[in-house]
């Protein structure tokens, strides 16, 4: 708990912590009410598309800048006719601009529906319609192609307006708008913001006033947010964790750098220039950070990094934490969550000295009421068994926007289904097996791929891989094990040799052998979503028939039958 030398004093958190009315469609209001330093830069932003952005001097926005930019904003929406239960679809890479809007947009009782820049155009198409978004602001290059999407589909487009011509015009209001900030109710809708989209079309999980805001009250006393503390925030800004994070930062008054179409080479340049104590992001753009780009002053102000979404890999989790004050290191709090669950719901805090990795998700946070493991029916499993994860707790997600039939299929016996497979074992630890689809189907017995990439991707040292199902020759309609493993540093290596070892590997792990592995030195090969998940289920569609098909210098493939 950090009480005493932070950003917020005990008193002004203390406002925050028992104000009930405080949620996540006012947050903004409530930090700028009990803020006494209105005027010092809060937010920073880069501009990441000029060369050498590092040495230009970043704009900081103060409390009271990003006031007058939603005024603004908020007064354009009105007249546009925004009011309680609109829909406005965001639609840009500006991580910025999207909080300033989504604030806006929320302070008139409206639903902020975002979408990730990256998601290809006719996808994003579809979703601002079956959302229900009668206007959408972005980005010009981005609104440009979701025009080509909709008249290519025959379909009505909403309202769309360029985020840069906006700013450009919206005025501040010249009287107080009524009613504003708008006074929510806990059900009120604020936002929606879609699902991954790995494993299908992108879900819409709604998310409102009260639920999203569940669990970040008591985060008010424990996180960092002494005045040494500052926080590089390489989120997807769209994404619900990005917004989560970015409240956070401006209710806890932490300077914050906002970081946009973030990689591994960017984060590390950032973390250079800016000189964070946290760092957050999804596990691949933390996964792709290499630890020699990271100067040893920049290293010393670092004593977290923070992966949220799918659990990390070991492989990518000790090269960050050897990072850090000389001698200890730094701490690496990975997190597991999921876009439905409106913050992470199982965290493990690992160090340089840490050696409880095997998939190790840690335990359940506050936020959650109940987990258990379940069977197909709903049962509770006993520990040590895979079952499907379930979870009782406030901030779960009401439901999905636009499928009540797809909200009634995620509850099972009251819990909520997140998708995950998982086991507990007799001490109350818990492990990350498996999302329900990736799980591989074999002769023998379900085969879980994630403890097999662990040990694929410690074996390789590669930058990334997955293991996923392709057609069992042998035994029509059921799967075998293969891997796609992925390198990114030119050197020319042979298939065959990192399946066997790899094969040695999982002999001693105890877990079954791969059938095949693909080794490619291009990361499409290797493709991820918007959010830098691995897409399975296309690498299932490509390498299907591999054991079918001749081997050669980048396609291993091995005579032995899994086991479970």
């Amino acid at each position: 708990m950090f009480l005493l030398g932070t950003h917020r004093s005990v008193v002004q958190r203390l406002r925050l912590y028992t104000n009930r009315n405080l949620g996540a469609g006012n947050f903004f209001w409530h930090a700028w009410r009990i803020s006494q330093d209105r005027d010092r830069p809060l937010l920073f932003h880069p501009d990441v598309t000029q060369p050498s952005w590092e040495d230009r001097e970043w704009q900081g926005f103060s409390l009271n800048d990003i006031r007058r930019s939603v005024l603004r904003y908020a007064n354009w929406y009105r007249e546009q006719g925004v009011t309680k239960g609109s829909h406005v679809g965001l639609y840009t890479g500006h991580g910025l601009y999207g909080l300033l809007h989504h604030i806006a947009v929320t302070s008139l009782g409206a639903a902020a529906v975002h979408c990730n820049p990256r998601m290809a155009p006719q996808t994003a198409a579809e979703y601002f319609l079956r959302t229900g978004s009668g206007l959408v602001v972005g980005d010009a290059d981005l609104l440009k192609d979701l025009t080509s999407a909709w008249q290519t589909a025959g379909a009505a487009a909403p309202l769309l307006q360029d985020i840069q011509v906006l700013d450009a015009e919206a005025v501040r209001p010249q009287a107080p708008i009524p009613s504003f900030p708008h006074r929510h109710a806990d059900d009120d809708l604020v936002m929606v913001s879609h699902s991954s989209g790995t494993t299908g079309r992108p879900k819409a999980p709604v998310f409102h006033h009260r639920s999203f805001f569940a669990g970040k009250r008591e985060r008010l006393w424990t996180f960092p947010s002494l005045r040494t503390d500052r926080l590089l925030t390489a989120l997807p800004h769209s994404h619900s964790a990005g917004i989560s994070y970015l409240s956070m930062a401006l209710l806890l008054g932490i300077p914050t750098l906002v970081l946009d179409g973030a990689d591994g080479d960017r984060v590390a340049r950032a973390v250079n220039a800016f000189k964070p104590t946290m760092v957050l992001g999804f596990p691949l753009t933390l996964a792709e950070i290499d630890p020699a780009a990271i100067g040893p002053e920049a290293a010393r102000h670092v004593h977290t990094w923070n992966g949220m979404g799918d659990a990390s890999h070991e492989r990518h989790i000790r090269p960050l934490t050897a990072l850090g004050a000389a001698g200890t290191g730094s701490a690496y709090i990975d997190g597991l969550g999921s876009s439905e669950m409106g913050m992470v719901l199982f965290k493990a805090a690992h160090t340089a000295r840490s050696d409880h990795y095997g998939r190790y998700i840690g335990r359940p946070v506050g936020v959650v009421r109940e987990a258990a493991v379940l069977d197909p029916s709903g049962r509770e499993l006993p520990d040590g068994r895979a079952g499907m994860l379930g979870v009782k707790g406030a901030s779960v997600t009401p439901g999905y926007w636009d499928d009540p039939g797809l909200t009634k299929q995620s509850i099972l016996n009251g819990y909520f289904l997140t998708g995950d497979i998982v086991r507990k074992d007799g001490d109350g630890n818990w492990y990350h097996l498996d999302r329900t689809p990736d799980v591989i189907r074999s002769a023998a017995g379900d085969i879980h791929s994630l403890p097999l990439e662990e040990v694929v991707l410690n074996t390789t040292r590669a930058l990334d891989a997955a293991v996923v199902a392709v057609d069992d020759p042998q035994q029509p309609g059921r799967s075998c094990p293969a891997a796609v493993v992925y390198y990114a540093d030119g050197t020319e290596r042979e298939a065959a040799d990192l399946l066997m070892v790899c094969n040695a590997a999982l002999d001693e792990a105890g877990l079954p052998r791969l059938n095949a592995l693909i080794l490619t030195a291009r990361r499409e090969q290797l493709p991820v979503g918007v959010t830098g998940k691995v897409l399975k289920r296309a690498l299932r569609e490509t390498h299907h028939d591999v054991l079918s098909r001749p081997a050669g210098k980048t396609v291993a493939k091995s005579a032995s039958t899994s086991a479970p």
